[in-house]
């Protein structure tokens, strides 16, 4: 089961979240579910279609999980998702 305590331990494709801050304003208030996950952009499906967003740029995220929302950095999961597992 995916928590805010292990998030990032899993895999984030499929769940939503929303771009809190963002050094980037056109990127605040963005949200949408994530659809793919490079290295060092994550892709969500909006409601106006697939926006594409720096992990770097992305000061704050809000990430849906089954037991609540949950507020993470965007730098903290700059890394390929399989890397991202084993940092921990």
């Amino acid at each position: 089961m995916i928590t805010p305590g292990n998030i990032l331990a899993h895999e984030l494709v499929g769940l939503g979240a929303k771009i809190a801050e963002s050094t980037d304003p056109s990127l605040a208030g963005v949200s949408g579910t994530i659809v793919f996950e490079t290295k060092n952009t994550i892709s969500l499906r909006t409601s106006s279609g697939t926006k594409q967003v720096a992990k770097s740029a992305a000061k704050k995220i809000e990430i849906e999980t089954q037991t609540g929302a949950c507020f993470i950095s965007g730098s903290s999961l700059i890394a390929r998702p399989e890397d991202r597992v084993s940092r921990l």
